[in-house]
C-alpha cells in the first residue's frame, strides 16, 4: 500500500493551499494543513506498517521532512 501527502490539485491542474492523502493512486483525505495530511498518513500507515511517501508538491519530488511518530 503506498500512502502518499501530496498538494492538493483541482480537476483543472492547479495546485491549491490545501493537502491531500493520497492511498494506492486514489485520494482518501483533503486537508488544510500539511501537519494534518501527515497525521492522517501516520495514521493509516500506523494500521498495516506501510511508510507513507512525501512529496512537496504532487510531482514526485520528496520532502526533506521526515515523518516521526508522535509520543504516546
Amino acid at each position: 500500500m503506498k500512502v502518499e501527502v501530496t498538494r492538493y490539485r483541482k480537476a483543472d491542474g492547479y495546485a491549491t493551499r490545501n493537502w491531500a492523502v493520497v492511498v494506492n493512486g486514489e485520494l482518501l483525505a483533503v486537508t488544510v494543513y500539511r501537519k494534518g495530511a501527515e497525521a492522517v498518513a501516520m495514521t493509516i500507515t500506523g494500521l498495516n506498517g506501510a511508510r507513507p511517501v512525501l512529496t512537496r508538491d504532487g510531482q514526485g519530488d520528496a520532502a526533506r521532512a521526515k515523518l516521526t511518530r508522535p509520543e504516546a
